[in-house]
């Protein structure tokens, strides 16, 4: 019977090899059917380990826009793409693992990562430097929004605190330029183990006048949050949060990115990256919002700040949200 399977599997994904030779694609939303005498078209292929939530939702929004006009836009899964490599003008990696493998396999064609963060960019480019044909849009907070959203709820703040820990060791740099352009104090403390972190926030939060969040399940978790939240509550003190999420548990506010603002912009991008030439970029999303919880920064007895007053900040302080991220960590070492 084992026999029978393995040739069975053998002869499934021999027919599966002859059937996309032969001209078939088998992907989840091809973006259009062309007829026998049209010219081929010139193919962007969307990678994904798998194609449910928000990569479904991404790579169909994708294959249905109006690239879709002038390019052939095939979904493939991760698997698949490693036996098949079809021939791309660009690849959109949906993820962590399809960039991983395009960066291990030495890809040198185009390639726009999406839905990852800054941190595992920087963890991934610390192992395998990339090169320039690579492009990244993140989808987390920008810190650089976060901590001048912050400043401007808190103008007269002078220090700002950050929890970290090992599984975090790349987000301090995106907070410097920032923290350079606002005279803000960084405070930092390192946490080992989630048990440590009910004692030290508090610590944390009395030398610092308003607290980053980031996304880091070593310290923010379903355990240690509501403790988080209570304390920063009873001590009045402003928790710039991570995600829309965190901010309806009780943190004041939060920069954020929709799928639907993700899309648009990776839109965009790809169409300028494949008309006007590959331009290397890394960088967060360009399209964002600021997400409130109203009762909290009432409670704080704080003004609301609207996007236009914190984009002029930006804009004012020179912070893009490219600053600080062209450089792998590799190459910064080198400078």
């Amino acid at each position: 019977m084992d026999c029978f399977l393995r040739a069975f599997k053998t002869y499934n994904k021999l027919l599966l090899v002859l059937f996309l030779l032969a001209g078939g694609f088998p992907f989840a939303y091809t973006a259009q059917e062309q007829s026998e005498s049209s010219q081929p078209q010139k193919q962007i292929t969307i990678i994904a380990q798998h194609f449910s939530s928000n990569y479904s939702t991404i790579a169909k929004s994708l294959s249905l826009s109006s690239l879709a006009d002038d390019y052939r836009i095939v979904n493939i899964s991760l698997d698949d793409w490693k036996i098949l490599k079809p021939q791309s003008e660009l690849i959109i990696s949906l993820g962590y693992s399809p960039l991983e493998e395009l960066l291990k396999s030495e890809y040198q064609g185009p390639v726009l990562a999406a839905l990852i963060t800054s941190q595992e960019w920087k963890e991934l480019v610390s192992q395998t430097p990339p090169p320039s044909s690579v492009s990244a849009i993140f989808y987390d907070p920008d810190p650089q929004r976060q901590i001048v959203l912050g400043k401007l709820l808190l103008p007269l703040s002078k220090s700002v605190g950050v929890m970290y820990s090992m599984d975090s060791p790349y987000f301090l740099e995106g907070y410097k330029p920032a923290i350079n352009a606002t005279d803000l104090t960084l405070q930092t403390l390192q946490i080992k183990q989630a048990s440590e972190v009910a004692r030290q926030f508090p610590v944390l939060s009395q030398d610092s006048d308003f607290i980053i969040a980031q996304p880091d399940p070593v310290i923010y978790n379903s355990q240690t949050l509501p403790r988080v939240l209570l304390s920063s509550y009873r001590q009045r003190k402003v928790i710039i949060g991570y995600s829309v999420g965190l901010v309806n548990a009780g943190a004041v506010a939060t920069t954020f990115t929709t799928p639907e603002m993700l899309v648009d912009d990776l839109r965009e991008s790809t169409s300028k990256m494949l008309t006007q030439g590959f331009k290397r970029f890394i960088r967060h999303s360009a399209y964002w919002d600021i997400k409130y919880n109203s009762e909290v920064a009432r409670s704080l007895g704080l003004d609301i700040v609207s996007i236009e007053t914190l984009q002029s900040e930006l804009n004012k302080l020179n912070l893009s949200a490219e600053n600080n991220l062209e450089q792998t960590p590799s190459e910064k070492d080198e400078l």
